[in-house]
């Protein structure tokens, strides 16, 4: 498979410009992906809470987080030389993503189990998730498949120098 392998890079290199054009999404695009509504992510939701049953918000919250990051902890982050997307569905099928479609499915999953503040943050070099449960700020490393708390998340935010952070409810930019 290397030689192979070798002559596929090549070409997706040769080709990048024109199949960028066809991944590449608009921020809009992709505050329309975060759906916590959507058949697919509620029927992931259900499965994820089964452990927690019955779920109730203000007792299993956390312990809902870490459900969800262990569950997205089966997708790799696969970053291409190109720039791709993959629905949520192929994510699952593939076990394998890019890193700003993860942070897109955790936050989906986190706004459908309750999270208003739930937020994708897309950086220079990172994507995360951040949200605020009860009056704690929270962030999910999407490659370490790590939930940090208060003083830790906002340094790891921080230091992602976040581009815009949105979710399906509204967006802002950040530096």
């Amino acid at each position: 498979m290397g030689k192979a392998l070798e002559v596929a890079e090549y070409i997706l290199a040769r080709h990048k410009d024109e199949l960028e054009k066809e991944e590449i999404r608009s921020l809009s695009r992709l505050r329309q992906i975060i759906s916590p509504y959507s058949e697919y992510v509620s029927s992931l939701k259900t499965k994820i809470l089964e452990s927690l049953a019955p779920y109730k918000k203000e007792e299993n919250f956390l312990d809902a987080v870490q459900e969800i990051i262990s569950h997205a902890s089966g997708i790799e982050v696969v970053e291409l030389p190109i720039q791709y997307s993959l629905s949520f569905e192929d994510m699952e099928k593939f076990g394998a993503s890019s890193r700003i479609d993860k942070a897109l499915l955790v936050t989906s999953l986190l706004r459908a189990i309750g999270s208003e503040s739930a937020y994708c943050i897309v950086g220079n070099q990172y994507s995360l998730v951040k949200f605020r449960w009860l009056n704690e700020q929270y962030a999910v490393d999407i490659d370490r498949n790590e939930l940090l708390k208060s003083e830790k998340a906002e340094e790891f935010i921080m230091n992602s120098k976040p581009k815009y952070i949105f979710n399906d409810l509204s967006f802002e930019f950040g530096e």
